[in-house]
């Protein structure tokens, strides 16, 4: 890719966004590939950081992008540096303005991180590890064919510390990189709006992964929030608001219509989108994508979920329960769902279930088995599988 002479642009003003930039930028290379005046505004590099052994790497055919492995010494114990993410970008960066020159708030494809962030997000998501991006720390404009490395960082590296043996979502033996790049091939293809989606429920299970060793209870809101995203722009995709509405509150529906015909239905239902139904659209989502049982069980039958939906169904209304009740009573998760789960070694595979006797008394609490039903690692499994599905099952959605 030449970055010399005039190829290498300068900064212009883009109107405002609706698309991110993992895939805009992607789209803008896929249109001018052809072309040998392309321009290209430079690149830079992103290390990005996890526990997790990661083997192989993705050197080409990702359009921009480049994930390279970086060959550390994983202890396992804290974050090293393990994929170095090399991108470089053919969309002008700069300030953003509106069509009609006013400034306007504007939130269309706002996540709360950055570029590197959304493929940071996405990847965790796809190897079911965490990883975290740091700052670009190698940039290409062109002066250098190898770059220019710099240590500047307006924030220091992500910082992870856990105890391998005694982890409450144990790190995979190993994951490879190409078992991404069929899923990131989808991208450029992907209907904008559910793409901004997809990202956000990424990194909220990204997030909750990062932060499970240190506050498993934020790590349950995170998780239950990621399934939720999806299950909203699930919902919001398949059919109009109305017609949501009829279906989610059919009552509510049938009176709005009496009381002002179509037109009102419309109005009113516009207004409710995002508030109605949040259980059923929660519970229906878990439904249709429900994924396949983990691979590595415990050896133990009493440690084990009947992985069928009849069976899950009712584990993941108390789970949806326990997270309302959190938010809006300030009732923490039940302890044995937020404590390591049980194993009698470090090898063993650690139980799906947070009780696993006649009930657990801890920490002025006491829990049944069907009122603390699952496992963190349990969950997160279940949460990545449908995120999954659901990532499958967009990519043939035609753009709007």
């Amino acid at each position: 890719m030449d970055l010399s002479g005039p190829n290498v642009g300068v900064s212009m003003l883009p109107e405002l966004p609706t698309r991110l930039t993992s895939q805009s930028n992607w789209l803008e290379y896929l249109k001018n590939s052809e072309n040998p005046k392309q321009i290209c505004y430079g690149g830079s590099e992103y290390p990005m950081y996890s526990d997790a052994r990661v083997v192989g790497e993705i050197s080409e055919g990702l359009g921009p992008y480049e994930f390279f492995n970086a060959l550390p010494f994983v202890s396992g114990a804290n974050a090293s540096i393990v994929i170095v993410l090399r991108a470089f970008f053919f969309e002008p960066f700069g300030s953003i303005v509106s069509s009609h020159g006013t400034l306007a708030t504007n939130d269309t494809a706002y996540h709360g991180g950055s570029f590197a962030d959304e493929f940071a997000a996405l990847v965790s998501l796809c190897l079911g590890i965490r990883l975290k991006s740091g700052e670009a720390n190698r940039f290409f404009d062109g002066n250098d064919p190898y770059g220019r490395f710099s240590s500047f960082q307006y924030q220091g590296a992500p910082t992870l510390s856990i105890r391998p043996d005694r982890s409450m979502i144990p790190a995979p033996p190993h994951r490879s990189l190409g078992d991404i790049r069929e899923r990131m091939l989808t991208i450029p293809g992907l209907d904008p709006r559910l793409y901004t989606e997809l990202v956000r429920a990424a990194r909220s299970y990204q997030e909750a992964l990062w932060i499970a060793e240190s506050d498993p209870h934020l790590s349950w809101l995170l998780l239950v929030s990621a399934v939720e995203i999806a299950a909203n722009a699930h919902v919001t995709a398949r059919s109009s608001p109305s017609e949501n509405l009829q279906e989610f509150l059919p009552t509510l529906a049938t009176l709005v219509e009496k009381a002002g015909g179509i037109q009102l239905l419309d109005g009113v239902a516009k207004q409710l989108k995002h508030l109605f139904g949040a259980t059923k659209k929660f519970m229906r989502f878990c439904k249709e994508f429900t994924p396949q049982a983990p691979t590595q069980r415990p050896e133990h039958e009493y440690q084990r979920l009947e992985w069928t939906w009849p069976a899950l169904e009712p584990i993941l209304k108390k789970v949806y329960g326990l997270r309302s009740r959190a938010l809006h009573a300030g009732v923490s998760f039940p302890a044995p769902m937020c404590e390591r789960p049980e194993r009698h070694s470090p090898e063993d595979v650690p139980s799906e279930k947070a009780v696993t006797g006649l009930a657990l008394q801890t920490r002025g609490g006491q829990w049944l088995p069907e009122d603390a039903p699952i496992t963190l690692h349990t969950f997160q499994h279940f949460v990545r599988g449908a995120l999954l599905g659901w990532w499958d099952h967009i990519v043939g959605i035609k753009q709007v």
